[in-house]
C-alpha cells in the first residue's frame, strides 16, 4: 500500500539510539512528563517521513506513549490523497490518526471520511487565551486541527547585495536595486500570488484580485519586470543549490530547506520573510478508526502549546498556536534560536498570506495555462505542481 516505514513506541519505553532519542527524554523532563499509570489501546498514526517524522517521534510520540502508557504505531506514507482514502476509506481504517495535508483534510472531510472535532475538545493554553484566539488563522476546521505551518518564503544572497539587502517582498521586482536572477517555481500556483504581493497587493487580497482579469492581468505585468531573470525550479532542492552556486540570487523555496540552507551558511543566506505564503498540516481522524478516543486523547495532547514548541525546537515549521511560538527557544542540538527560521513567528508573520488549495481548484485551470504560455508562447500542458518539502 503506501507505508514505507513502521516505528512503534511501546508504553514502556527504552531510551532511543541516536540523538532524537536523548532529545526525546530532554524535551520530555522539560515539560513535566512522567509514565502514566494506566494503560490505553494501541494507536496507530500514519503520518510523513524525514526529519519531519522525526521531530514527531521525539517531541510527540514517544512523550505521549510515556505519559499515557499508549503503545503508538507509527505508519509511514507519501501523502497521496488517493492512498489516505485507500488506508480509512473501507469499513475499519487502518490507522486512528493522521496528519494531512490542509488540501487533504478539506477533500475528506467534504467526503464524509472524517470525524468532526470540536474546539471545546483541545486544551486551553495555561493563563491565556481561549483556544478559538489561540489557534492563528488556517489552524481550526470542522475535521482537523492545524499543528505546524511551512511556507514559501524568500532566501537571498547576503553577498550579492552590497548596496544594502532586501528586507520587503517588493524587492523580488526590483531589479534596479537588487540585479540578478531569480528562482521561482515552476507553476502558476504560488508564482502569481508572489507576483501580486510583490507588487503591492495586501494579503487579504491577493485571491480576490488575482480572481480578476484586471488583477490577473496586473500579476502578469509584474513577472514581466522579471521575466528575463527568472530560472523556474520544479525540484524543491533546486532553488537553495542555485542561490548556493550564485546563480540565483533571490530564490523562493519552501521554509523547512531555507532552515537547513541557512543555518550552514550563516553569513551568506538571509531570509525574507515578508510576502511568505504558509500552508499547514494538520490532525484528523477517519471515520472509521478503531479507537476514536484515544486518536482525540493524543490530538489534544499534540497540539498543546508545550508540545507544539518542543517540536518547533527540533525542525523549522512554525507552531499554529500563538502562545506556542514564546515556548521554543533554541535548537537542543545545533544551539540556534529557532524563532529567527519559524514561519508563525510574530516578525516573520506579519504579512503572511494563506494558500488558497479550494481557491486555485475551482479558479487555476485558465491561470495555468495561461501561465504556461507567458513562459514559452506555445501553449502546452501544465505539469503538476512539485511536492512540498518532505511532506509539509
Amino acid at each position: 500500500m503506501s507505508i514505507e516505514r513502521t516505528r512503534q513506541f511501546p508504553s514502556a519505553l527504552a531510551p532511543s539510539a541516536g540523538r532524537l532519542g536523548l532529545i526525546a527524554m530532554a524535551l520530555a523532563a522539560s515539560i513535566g512528563l512522567a509514565p502514566g499509570a494506566s494503560a490505553e489501546d494501541a494507536l496507530s498514526v500514519a503520518t510523513w517521513g524525514g526529519a519531519y517524522g522525526q521531530s514527531q517521534e521525539a517531541a510527540l510520540f514517544e512523550p505521549f506513549a510515556r505519559k499515557t502508557g499508549t503503545a503508538i504505531t507509527t505508519e509511514i506514507y507519501d501523502g497521496s490523497l488517493a492512498k489516505l482514502k485507500t488506508m480509512i476509506g473501507g469499513r475499519k481504517a487502518s490507522v486512528d490518526v493522521i496528519d494531512v495535508s490542509a488540501s487533504a483534510l478539506d477533500a475528506l472531510c467534504s467526503d464524509g471520511l472524517l470525524e468532526k472535532i470540536e474546539t471545546s475538545s483541545l486544551s486551553a493554553a495555561p493563563d491565556g487565551p481561549s483556544v478559538e484566539e489561540d489557534f492563528l488563522a488556517g489552524g481550526l476546521s470542522d475535521c482537523g486541527v492545524a499543528s505546524v505551518a511551512w511556507s514559501t518564503a524568500i532566501a537571498f544572497d547576503r553577498k550579492a547585495f552590497r548596496k544594502g539587502q532586501p528586507t520587503q517582498i517588493s524587492a523580488l521586482l526590483d531589479k534596479a536595486r537588487f540585479p540578478g536572477k531569480r528562482a521561482l517555481p515552476n507553476n502558476a500556483r504560488r508564482t502569481l500570488e508572489l507576483a501580486l504581493l510583490a507588487d503591492g497587493v495586501s494579503p487579504e487580497n491577493v485571491y480576490s484580485e488575482l480572481g480578476t482579469e484586471t488583477g490577473a492581468d496586473r500579476a502578469f505585468v509584474a513577472l514581466d519586470k522579471i521575466k528575463n531573470d527568472i530560472l523556474f525550479w520544479d525540484n524543491a532542492g533546486q532553488p537553495l543549490s542555485w542561490l548556493l552556486d550564485k546563480k540565483v540570487v533571490m530564490a523562493a523555496g519552501y521554509s523547512g530547506r531555507i532552515f537547513r540552507t541557512a543555518v550552514g551558511n550563516r553569513q551568506r543566506i538571509g531570509v525574507l520573510w515578508s510576502g511568505q505564503i504558509y500552508d499547514v498540516d494538520a490532525w484528523a481522524i477517519p471515520k472509521t478508526a478503531k479507537n476514536k478516543k484515544g486518536a482525540m486523547r493524543f490530538i489534544r495532547f499534540a497540539t498543546e502549546p508545550a508540545q507544539l514548541a518542543a517540536q518547533a525546537r527540533l525542525i523549522a515549521y512554525g507552531p499554529m498556536r500563538k502562545s506556542a511560538v514564546p515556548l521554543v527557544g533554541r535548537h537542543p542540538v545545533i544551539n540556534v534560536e529557532m524563532q529567527e527560521f519559524l514561519p508563525t513567528a510574530p516578525d516573520n508573520f506579519t504579512k503572511a498570506l494563506k494558500f488558497d488549495e479550494a481557491w486555485w481548484t475551482k479558479n487555476g485551470k485558465a491561470l495555468n495555462m495561461r501561465f504556461a504560455v507567458w513562459q514559452t508562447g506555445i501553449e502546452k500542458e501544465v505539469k503538476p505542481e512539485p511536492a512540498g518539502d518532505a511532506a509539509p
